[in-house]
């Protein structure tokens, strides 16, 4: 766990970053399956929940491409 992230988590977390950093919007949750290779747009919510509980990145709610980055590493 590097980071205090699993390896989803981080994987995830490098994707969006990179995703906003060229395109100044975040990645759509079907993006963002597919990056990192997971069946479910479920999973990639669990995941999102995740990093948010932990403070790594920001949504607002009912909003579509919302994410923010809040931490660096």
């Amino acid at each position: 766990m590097q980071y205090g992230l699993t390896g989803k988590q981080l994987k995830m977390f490098n994707y969006i970053k990179s995703y906003i950093a060229r395109k100044s919007i975040s990645p759509s949750y079907e993006e963002m399956k597919k990056a990192v290779g997971l069946k479910s747009k479920s999973g990639v919510k669990q995941i999102v929940d995740q990093l948010t509980d932990r403070k790594w990145i920001t949504t607002l709610k009912a909003r579509a491409r919302s994410i923010r980055i809040l931490k660096s590493h």
